[in-house]
């Protein structure tokens, strides 16, 4: 365990001893890949194969919302040999599957990033830890920081994309956090600043056929409506959305278990929102506060035959040969009272992550040091 400040980093490699007595040998467990920042509230845990966030917990409610997990045999072939779809992954490159061409070359589901083995950089004292990737199939390179908080449960990424080849492409980074239970269940909350939006179902080739503002959806194209900030509908859907702000945020709460878990970001590095809501087996299985550069789930090629923008705002950017983009947000924690009515408004105000209750008006706040700026 290293001291960072009032941050402690566990570089998980974890030795399980037995007395001497009692056993032959001293039993040792396989290493893991998981890192931990600690500070003196809460708990954030990040797991180097893949790269994914897998745990972030108050240390006064141990629930951890990023339980969501698949297993290897469900994961698609490319991906069978790395990381499972686990807690909050980045999608970089694509938005899920690869085009025929690249699946025969080898390229996994949602990138290479999120399958293969970050490498974490030497840190320093005071300093954000640093994690790289080198995904040569995506013909790119990925440089993340994340700062915990020294005071609160909030925490910064800043990821750093830079294009290796001498071909400027078509690119896609998606956010792709999903929580699951014990925290998710049939009450959890969703609220959001996100606009005008479309069912995945119904987007292509025009997104706007079907469109409706969140959180009042469409489940058909009969448009019987759905209300997306309860998951107590028995629905599985993908709900695609675009912001008016400059600074979108999504927060996801379970009055009944104390806990309420968000992001905040800006809007010119992330315009999309896509929350998906799954049920598998007659149980919420998973809900995902997907926020990133792309709506409609398509291929690029697809993308290109029709005129797939929706407000003007495009399915993908554009990557230029040896081009660095570089995007932030902030993930962040809160308990709240078992009578919370939900988020009606959120702001980043004097140091603080400024929420205000639906209906009563009432203002909480999470004092912080880190800003998107």
């Amino acid at each position: 365990m290293r001291f960072n400040g009032r941050v402690f980093i566990t570089i998980g490699f974890i030795l399980t001893v037995f007395p001497i007595f009692a056993l032959k040998k001293v039993t040792k467990a396989k290493p893991t890949t998981v890192i931990t920042l600690t500070n003196f509230n809460s708990q954030l845990s990040i797991d180097l194969q893949g790269g994914a966030i897998v745990d972030f917990h108050l240390k006064s409610n141990k629930i951890n919302p990023f339980t969501w997990k698949v297993t290897t045999a469900q994961m698609p072939a490319n991906n069978k040999n790395g990381a499972v779809f686990q807690g909050h992954f980045l999608s970089l490159g694509r938005w899920g599957a690869p085009t025929e061409g690249e699946m025969k070359a080898g390229v996994p589901h949602n990138g290479q990033a999120g399958r293969d083995l970050w490498k974490l950089e030497k840190t320093e004292l005071g300093k954000p830890i640093k994690m790289t990737a080198n995904p040569p199939l995506d013909g790119i390179t990925v440089e993340r920081t994340i700062q915990l908080d020294t005071k609160s449960s909030a925490y910064k990424v800043t990821e750093k994309v830079k294009n290796v080849t001498s071909v400027g492409r078509l690119f896609n980074m998606v956010q792709h956090a999903t929580i699951g239970a014990p925290f998710l269940d049939s009450t959890t909350l969703i609220d959001s600043n996100a606009k005008q939006g479309f069912l995945q179902t119904m987007c292509y080739p025009n997104p706007s056929a079907y469109e409706f503002i969140f959180p009042n959806a469409y489940t058909d194209s009969t448009k019987a409506s759905l209300d997306l900030r309860t998951s107590s509908n028995k629905n599985s859907y993908v709900s695609t959305h675009i912001f008016a702000d400059s600074i979108g945020w999504i927060v996801a709460a379970t009055p009944h278990k104390g806990l309420l878990v968000g992001y905040v970001w800006k809007t010119k590095d992330y315009p999309w929102l896509n929350l998906w809501q799954q049920w598998v087996d007659g149980k919420l299985w998973a809900k995902g506060l997907e926020f990133g550069t792309t709506g409609v789930g398509k291929s690029y090629q697809e993308l290109l035959a029709v005129d797939t923008r929706f407000h003007g705002r495009s399915s993908f950017f554009f990557l230029d040969a040896t081009e660095v983009v570089e995007k932030s947000y902030i993930g962040f924690e809160m308990e709240i009272p078992a009578d919370f009515k939900g988020v009606g408004g959120l702001m980043l105000e004097n140091g603080n992550v400024k929420l205000i209750e639906e209906s009563t008006n009432k203002e909480f706040r999470i004092p912080t040091e880190l800003s998107l700026k």
